[in-house]
């Protein structure tokens, strides 16, 4: 913060500076212009009125008044052509004016020439103008104004620039500082945030939100709305883990016991024995099962993307009905209507995503009720429908049938190994392919699973 405001002070000091710098050059100008200006039109003025008198040969000048610049402090001097001192102003005292060689050749050739020269230590702006009479010089004006006035006029311009530039700056330097702190204040609350939610992952802390609507505080409203999201991340990863955990604890403390009473028991008769080998087969089935729908999470936390080729969707659909017709629930599983419809996606995963879908409708419906299958093409949409007569979904499930490892108590009780991940995993791979899952449900009735999947193009 404080690196930016010096940046700022310094940005305005270099535009002062020029500003500055321009302002006394242009003022420098207009004054020599101005001391320039006075000085031509005083020698103008006893050039023009001077009168000339005598023979050609030896004519004789009568000079006006020269004292009438003394109050403005303007000296004059008048000289012949042989530069014979013909007469000058009072304020000039027994003193005259410097000169310049070029000058006064130039004047002495008939044109007009300025020189700056200096008097008792002052700096004077000169003038000189030739007096011509029949197209010859006969004499010469030359005319002096001090720069005194001018550089007093320029020492206060100095003094002003300086004086509002510094008070300019300070008043630059603490308002910047004040504005800064003020501004980047809601930068430095996220800092302090994000500094203690890394410390603590205490993701439930909130950034105090702006009463303004500017950048700083559309910034810290998406900082507050990443918190949350983070939040709500960081604890279903959590819920993920536990879940897991209690999932895998299951199989495991089975397999365990069954291997402890057969390592404790050598001797025991071989219907026990077969009967915890298939107990213990059982569990390791059901553990494979589960590992292998965590992976399928994992992959789907990680952002794993599925492979996009040109999948016949009512292919798949029938290779899963074939390979169903030897279930127990073979006789009640039936086509309804199958389109051809061809869809741009991963095989395996849709294929997967059929089979979770009838296996889903085979455990919860009853060996005597139906269970039908359908895919309708539409334009540019294939609809895909396992629909069942089984104990459908309560209304205070229907909600949560999608989250990771929730199971209904009534889905407990008719599948106990069951892990609860199939129906997420079967959102994640309709996601994945630009798609939508619904599912509709009448307690008693049975359920109505529909997939809508774009066509390929």
């Amino acid at each position: 913060m404080l690196a930016l405001v010096f940046i700022i002070v310094f940005i305005l000091a270099l535009i002062l500076m020029v500003f500055s710098a321009g302002l006394y050059w242009l003022m420098l100008y207009h004054l020599d212009n101005m001391a320039e200006s006075t000085v031509i039109s005083r020698a103008q003025y006893i050039v023009d009125n001077t009168v000339i008198l005598g023979p050609d040969s030896a004519p004789r000048l009568v000079l006006p008044p020269l004292d009438t610049f003394q109050s403005p402090e303007v000296y004059a001097q008048v000289m012949d052509a042989s530069d014979n001192m013909l007469g000058r102003s009072a304020n000039l005292g027994v003193g005259s004016l410097p000169g310049d060689e070029l000058a006064f050749l130039a004047a002495h050739n008939g044109r007009a020439a300025s020189y700056a020269g200096q008097l008792q230590g002052q700096k004077l702006r000169l003038h000189l103008l030739p007096i011509l009479w029949q197209g010859k010089v006969v004499g010469v004006v030359q005319v002096a104004a001090p720069y005194r006035q001018f550089e007093e006029v320029l020492s206060q311009l100095r003094l002003l620039l300086i004086v509002t530039g510094g008070i300019g700056l300070a008043l630059a330097l603490v308002s910047g500082w004040t504005l800064a702190r003020r501004t980047l204040q809601p930068i430095a609350d996220i800092t302090d945030t994000a500094r203690a939610i890394a410390l603590s992952r205490g993701f439930s802390r909130r950034l105090n939100q702006p009463a303004t609507r500017d950048e700083l505080g559309m910034l810290a409203v998406t900082f507050n709305e990443m918190l949350a999201s983070l939040e709500a991340t960081y604890a279903a990863q959590r819920r993920f883990v536990g879940d897991a955990s209690h999932e895998l604890r299951g199989p495991l403390t089975t397999i365990r016991g069954n291997l402890e009473l057969l390592e404790k028991f050598p001797d025991m008769p071989q219907a026990e024995r077969d009967r915890a080998l298939a107990d213990a087969r059982q569990e390791v089935e059901r553990l494979s099962r589960l590992v292998s729908d965590l992976l399928s999470i994992a992959r789907a936390d990680a952002g794993q993307k599925m492979a996009a080729n040109r999948v016949e969707l009512d292919a798949i659909l029938l290779e899963v009905y074939r390979q169903a017709a030897s279930q127990p629930h073979a006789a009640n599983l039936s086509l309804d209507k199958i389109d051809e419809a061809v869809v741009t996606g991963d095989a395996d995963r849709l294929k997967q995503l059929v089979l979770i879908l009838l296996d889903n409708a085979q455990k919860y419906t009853p060996a005597t009720s139906r269970i039908s299958l359908s895919l309708t093409r539409e334009a540019y949409w294939v609809t895909l429908t396992v629909t069942d007569s089984g104990i459908g979904i309560q209304p205070a499930d229907l909600p949560h049938i999608f989250d990771r490892f929730y199971r209904a108590a009534a889905a407990r009780k008719l599948d106990p190994a069951g892990s609860g991940l199939g129906l997420s995993i079967a959102r994640w791979i309709v996601e994945q392919h630009g798609g939508e899952l619904k599912v509709q449900s009448t307690p008693g009735q049975g359920s109505r699973f529909t997939v809508r999947l774009p066509l390929a193009v």
